[in-house]
């Protein structure tokens, strides 16, 4: 399986976000209070002392029939000399119920080099399966999420929820056609410098399995806001091939004041 770091990225937030989903019998209406309509985010993408590329996502309102619903792209592409080597492109979106977070349709562009690969996958939340462009119909569990709408699913419905430092999550996720088991860390509250300055933030790590390349719990570690917005800020992979880090630097209308503390 082809992979950068921005999926790696995605992987890990959506399967913390697939564990804690809303009860299926719940009807409450939650109010957004995490991200704005017109939110872009800005990553820098460096391998070593490398600049290998920039990610960025975003969120809009798009028409769908009578109704609206989120539309949301995440975006990764390398830069400089890394683009010698293969020009990388990757394009996941994702269209989002407005009330419940949950996806009815995602869409995955992938072109690294020689490597291409696309897919559409249409969500029946209410009879819980999913239908793929590629490999047809597969059986899911309920409220079933994708990588771009577990990230503002977590942020909007997770964060806000009591989490005990050192707890471990067991998680399970459909991606690339299988489920997968996973597992992932809450660490606990952390101020870290920044490109903004020291924020202080909500630190997650994933539990590494015996087939993983990675061989220590603290070779992947993900840092989030902890200022309602719940936005990565920093990202940290120690992998065989070498370091890799992911940090925020920019962003356009948030939702919250950026790193100020929620009441």
């Amino acid at each position: 399986m082809k992979t950068n770091l921005m999926i790696i990225i995605f992987i890990l937030f959506s399967k913390f976000a697939m564990t804690q989903v809303l009860d299926p019998n719940d009807t409450t209406i939650y109010i957004n209070t995490a991200f704005n309509v017109g939110e872009v985010l800005t990553y820098d993408v460096r391998y070593g002392i490398i600049k290998g590329g920039e990610a960025k996502m975003w969120i809009e309102i798009f028409p769908a029939g009578e109704t609206y619903v989120y539309h949301a792209k995440a975006m990764a592409y390398n830069t400089g000399i890394t683009k010698h080597i293969a020009v990388i492109h990757d394009v996941y979106e994702s269209y989002m119920n407005i009330q419940t977070g949950y996806p009815v349709k995602a869409v995955r562009n992938i072109s690294e080099g020689d490597y291409k690969r696309y897919n559409e996958v249409l969500y029946y939340q209410d009879k819980n399966y999913v239908l793929s462009l590629n490999t047809g119909k597969h059986e899911v569990p309920p409220n079933s999420l994708d990588l771009v709408s577990a990230f503002y699913y977590a942020r909007r419905f997770l964060f806000d929820k009591d989490i005990e430092k050192n707890q471990t999550i067991d998680l399970t996720m459909f991606f690339e056609e299988e489920v997968l088991p996973f597992k992932i860390k809450y660490i606990g509250l952390e101020t870290i410098k920044s490109n903004f300055g020291k924020v202080e933030c909500v630190k997650f790590v994933p539990l590494i399995e015996k087939e993983s390349p990675f061989k220590d719990e603290d070779d992947i570690q993900v840092w989030f806001t902890n200022d309602g917005n719940y936005i990565p800020v920093k990202i940290k992979v120690d992998a065989p091939i070498g370091n890799l880090k992911c940090e925020l630097i920019n962003y356009q209308n948030l939702k919250n004041p950026f790193g100020t503390k929620k009441e």
